[in-house]
């Protein structure tokens, strides 16, 4: 049986994944140009503190374009403007059509999915979230404790707390993923009304089952990770207004 809940929770946990990345993107930048009165300083501070996960983003691309057979080009990691936006870094591919692009596209943020969970689950916070989700405090006192004690804890945390907040696809990524999803939709509505599609089979069933939940996983985690990082992100920044006596206008 499908899992309709953890399918429910996948689409709840990325609406308020993008929420809180663009709340930290524009207050991780703001707290750079309190602390330096500089714009390109509060860009290249963003920059820096994001760069693992900017890199595994552009990796990201490079290793699916390859596995498509997509002729890549140059591979960069350098913040510039666009128009209005800000781009962190790139990888030029050629020869590519929309299906493929978006395939492309859609690497990040299956690449930094895998990251998340694999990090997640080392430090035990796939655990936490069951045990929370229980409301035993004692156990997740517990386990928070044992994840903490763990060598390098605030390293791993802070590598998962950039990927989290880097894996997203932008919208140069999303370009074709309307047309593409509207395409695929339409062929599967026109075989379903020929009856030459007249059940899912098993097989898809359990994939498509699996790959929901993995990534609704994977997702909790950087939400849980946001979440403790806002706070400290909310509360750092309110020391600097009081003590700088400015404000960022948002």
């Amino acid at each position: 049986m499908f899992p309709w809940s953890s399918l429910f929770w996948l689409i709840i946990t990325l609406l308020v994944l993008l929420l809180l990345n663009r709340w930290i993107t524009a207050h991780v930048q703001g707290v750079g140009l309190l602390v330096s009165n500089n714009q390109a300083v509060a860009v290249w501070l963003y920059f820096f503190l994001f760069l693992p996960g900017i890199f595994l983003h552009e990796l990201s691309h490079y290793l699916m374009a390859l596995i498509l057979r997509v002729q890549v080009g140059k591979f960069s990691l350098w913040p510039r403007k666009k128009g209005r936006e800000l781009v962190l870094g790139s990888v030029q591919v050629s020869g590519v059509g929309p299906l493929r692009h978006s395939l492309v596209g859609i690497a990040p943020l299956l690449f930094g999915s895998i990251v998340v969970l694999a990090i997640g689950r080392f430090l035990q916070f796939d655990a936490l979230g069951q045990v929370m989700f229980r409301g035993d405090l004692t156990r997740m006192l517990n386990i928070i404790s044992a994840s903490i004690a763990m060598p390098d804890f605030w390293l791993w945390l802070y590598l998962l707390f950039a990927i989290a907040n880097a894996m997203m696809p932008s919208a140069a990524d999303r370009v074709y993923w309307l047309p593409v999803t509207l395409v695929f939709i339409g062929i599967i509505a026109v075989a379903v009304a020929a009856g030459i599609i007249t059940t899912v089979p098993d097989a898809v069933q359990t994939y498509g089952a699996q790959m929901v939940s993995f990534m609704a996983s994977a997702l909790g985690i950087a939400v849980v990770v946001d979440v403790f990082f806002v706070g400290f992100i909310f509360a750092f920044e309110m020391i600097l207004n009081m003590t700088t006596n400015r404000r960022v206008q948002y």
